[in-house]
């Protein structure tokens, strides 16, 4: 017996084909919600990985204020500014800069017995930079900057030596500090496009180290240091005070702090606490942020943006002690 092969009818064919449809739809679908939200929580885990490595370099570079610069420097060893805009800029001073390995460790020299410095005592020798500022225990500069290996002793005493950069100074180039070579480090809030493809309507929290000024303007280059920064607040703990806005010309400290030099910084400087907003990621259309950006008891509120519904959004509090201003 004959048996008839049948095949699938169209309906049946059309069938098949939009179920087909249907799920490589759904599967596409899913796929680029999974995909938008990898992007998401990817910008977000790269900000928050920025930020941690961001606060390290911050509290070393204001636990370090002061280190290497002699007290009776003219320049204060870190000052509270604000830009045209009433922004804040954080002015830090030392010979030593996390980032540069040349400006690590100290050494004490013996000149007593020569025209050739002795080591007796260091953290590495030979500095990880032949140049340095040299001063007695007194905190007296003997050499502003030197080269260690053809420096003549000038004096009869021991001398502390900070290293430094070699550092070459042309026509209408000078120090940044008055008396002794250092390193100003200033951050502050300016606008680029070029820092993230998630940021680019947002400030840049910028680092900018300097070691000489020309024609009186610092001439390091802003090195781009937190993208996606809304806001940037700075309180100290001045004197038996807390949380004082050093920016505030109404404040009965302002004065005081404006033109502090390093002796009157080491007695009354006591904390210095940055609050920084930082968004985290791009637009987010399924949350709605609702939290606060407000920070008690330190009264600081920190300013949203007006798009700020669809974001994320992070507070960020860093409490640093100044050690090598208050411990001098």
């Amino acid at each position: 017996m004959k048996v008839e092969k049948k095949g699938f009818s169209i309906i049946e064919l059309l069938v098949v084909l939009g179920i087909a449809v249907f799920l490589l739809v759904a599967i596409y679908y899913g796929y680029i919600h999974l995909f938008k939200n990898f992007l998401t929580g990817s910008a977000r885990t790269s900000v928050t990985m920025a930020t941690i490595v961001g606060e390290e370099i911050l509290n070393q570079d204001v636990e370090h204020a002061g280190y290497g610069i002699s007290i009776k420097e003219p320049k204060p060893p870190i000052e509270f500014r604000a830009d045209s805009n009433g922004k804040p800029i954080l002015t830090i001073r030392s010979t030593y800069v996390v980032t540069n390995r040349s400006t690590k460790g100290w050494a004490i020299l013996d000149c007593n017995s020569g025209s050739s410095p002795v080591p007796v005592s260091y953290s590495q020798w030979p500095l990880p930079s032949n140049y340095a500022v040299l001063m007695d225990f007194e905190e007296n500069v003997v050499s502003p900057y030197t080269d260690i290996g053809s420096y003549v002793c000038t004096v009869s005493d021991y001398l502390l030596a900070y290293p430094v950069p070699e550092i070459d100074l042309a026509s209408g180039e000078s120090f940044v500090c008055t008396s002794q070579a250092c390193a100003q480090i200033d951050y502050y809030l300016y606008r680029s496009s070029a820092v993230s493809p998630f940021c680019s309507d947002m400030y840049v929290l910028g680092r900018r180290v300097s070691w000489k000024l020309k024609n009186g303007v610092p001439s390091g280059v802003v090195q781009p240091f937190l993208s996606c920064v809304a806001d940037f607040q700075i309180r100290v703990d001045w004197g038996n005070r807390q949380y004082v806005d050093p920016l505030d010309p109404n404040d009965p400290d302002y004065s005081a702090i404006q033109s502090a030099n390093f002796e009157e910084l080491k007695d009354n400087l006591k904390m210095i606490h940055l609050y920084l907003l930082v968004r985290e990621g791009g637009e987010d259309p399924n949350y709605v942020f609702n939290g606060s950006t407000r920070i008690e008891p330190d009264n600081v509120e920190l300013q949203l943006p007006s798009n700020y519904e669809h974001y994320h959004w992070k507070v960020i509090k860093i409490s640093i002690e100044p050690v090598n201003i208050i411990r001098k």
